[in-house]
């Protein structure tokens, strides 16, 4: 499919919404519908939230400052595979683009799963019918295999078609999605009462806001998917200018999410809202007497997933086509298609991987949601640390400016608190020992194994290329 003297080039088409709507599309996912509950819970209180979410976004914005930073440096598809391997040679490149794969990967699994609950939720009738198998206890119905394997080849045909396809598509369901959720919002504030956000904490400051405080990052992810598409921006777009959809990005997902949070606490006592799955949904129709409500803010999660699928899968896509274009895993992922101008074998590769969740269900994938953010904080931390390290040793010998040594330490800062939070037993965010480092090890090993498996001159960021730049 390509020619090794003139190679095919993906398609530059993606704008500034492109970038916007991903980014959006990644991080503002249906936690705003489910998770909402277990967040004020986790905090003890609305006072904690709030200083929990202050601190979550700076953090995120810390670290996102040094994708801006070094994204301009290195205009280049695959983002962190390519600052970790211009900074610490091949191996660490790997490591940083397989766990690009892994995450957005895992992500999109989930995704296939969540999807089939919310339709059940929507679709009572579907739940329990036609059950097939049982996996871990958990039955596998033909409705979640069929829906689940309609949604990841679906996506994968709209990627194939062509990425401006792709991210126009990503800004029709982000904007469809944000319309429904500020009309409730909307309604909701009709119904706000601000009684019934006392007591204001039942935990400590510190306790309170550290429980939410390790939970909210990897909520509010995605948003580095962007630097993946970088190669990919219309003639037109300034890499400044993707860095600003970056940024945005994180601080309209954030302030939706916090804004949500805390309608919700006033709509319904928020020592109750872990009481109930689906809290907003459940105090609107209450307070309201409009059932519809329900059907609407399910609806707009199910767009939400949509979204979060269609922006992971194409972080997932890119990273392996990254990494095969740099030689460190076979060459054929980044084969381009001739017509569309997209990685065609790494879309058929991430959907097949992919579509076998429905057909095993959530029992085995559980134990993966919880080792994605640890893929997360490598991936975070590979650019943090990559941005540093290459500043440092600039070529055109300027100094660094007191305001980027700040922006680095405190990257390097928060990676480090993330880290801790993961590792620490007594952390909330803890893996377990030992199945979930086992599993760690393996799926990380598994990228080596790709690694093994390419021809070795193929390679364009071994040690001593590295060495050289």
């Amino acid at each position: 499919m390509q020619n090794n003297s003139t190679p095919i080039k993906l398609e530059r088409s993606i704008s500034f919404t492109g970038f916007l709507g991903m980014g959006i599309g990644c991080v503002f996912g249906s936690s705003w519908l489910l998770m909402t509950g277990i967040w004020m819970t986790a905090s003890g209180g609305p006072v904690n939230a709030l200083l929990a979410f202050i601190l979550g976004l700076l953090m995120l914005l810390v670290m996102a400052s040094s994708y801006t930073r070094i994204m301009p440096m290195f205009p280049e598809g695959g983002g962190e595979m390519h600052y970790a391997g211009r900074a610490f040679g091949a191996r660490i490149a790997l490591v940083a683009g397989w766990c690009g794969f892994l995450v957005n990967g895992v992500i999109c699994a989930w995704q296939t799963l969540a999807i089939v609950k919310m339709l059940y939720v929507l679709f009572p009738v579907l739940e329990g019918q036609n059950v097939l198998y049982a996996v871990g206890g958990q039955p596998v119905t033909l409705w979640a295999v069929l829906i689940g394997v309609a949604l990841v080849f679906g996506i994968a045909w709209m990627q194939y078609r062509g990425t401006k396809f792709f991210s126009r598509a990503q800004v029709v369901l982000i904007a469809i999605v944000i319309t429904m959720v500020v009309g409730a919002f909307i309604a909701g504030m009709l119904f706000f009462d601000p009684n019934n956000l006392s007591p204001l904490a039942v935990k400590s400051t510190f306790d309170g806001t550290i429980s939410l405080l390790v939970l909210l990052p990897f909520s509010i992810a995605g948003w580095e998917n962007i630097s993946k598409g970088v190669e990919e921006a219309s003639a037109s777009l300034s890499v400044r200018r993707i860095g600003q959809a970056m940024m945005l990005s994180i601080l309209i997902s954030t302030l939706l999410y916090g804004a949500l949070l805390f309608l919700q606490a006033g709509l319904m006592h928020w020592q109750e809202m872990a009481s109930t799955s689906i809290p907003f949904s459940d105090s609107l129709v209450r307070l309201t007497g409009v059932p519809a409500f329900k059907g609407i803010l399910l609806s707009a999660a199910v767009f939400n997933i949509i979204g979060v699928f269609n922006g992971m899968f194409f972080g997932a896509v890119r990273s392996l086509y990254a990494l095969g274009k740099a030689g460190l895993i076979p060459r054929c992922f980044a084969a381009v298609h001739p017509v569309y101008k997209t990685p065609v074998n790494a879309i058929l590769f991430v959907a097949l991987v992919v579509a076998i969740t429905p057909f095993v269900g959530s029992a085995v994938f559980a134990a993966l949601v919880n080792l994605a953010a640890f893929f997360y904080i490598l991936l975070w931390g590979s650019t943090v640390f990559s941005a540093h390290h290459l500043r440092k040793r600039s070529a055109d010998g300027q100094p660094q400016s007191f305001h980027a040594k700040i922006l680095d330490f405190m990257g390097i800062g928060v990676v480090v608190f993330l880290t801790l939070a993961m590792l620490l037993p007594f952390s909330p965010g803890a893996l377990q020992w030992p199945a979930e480092y086992a599993l760690l090890v393996f799926m990380i090993g598994s990228g080596f194994l790709f690694y093994a498996a390419r021809p070795k001159a193929e390679s364009i960021h071994g040690n001593e290329a590295a060495d050289s730049l």
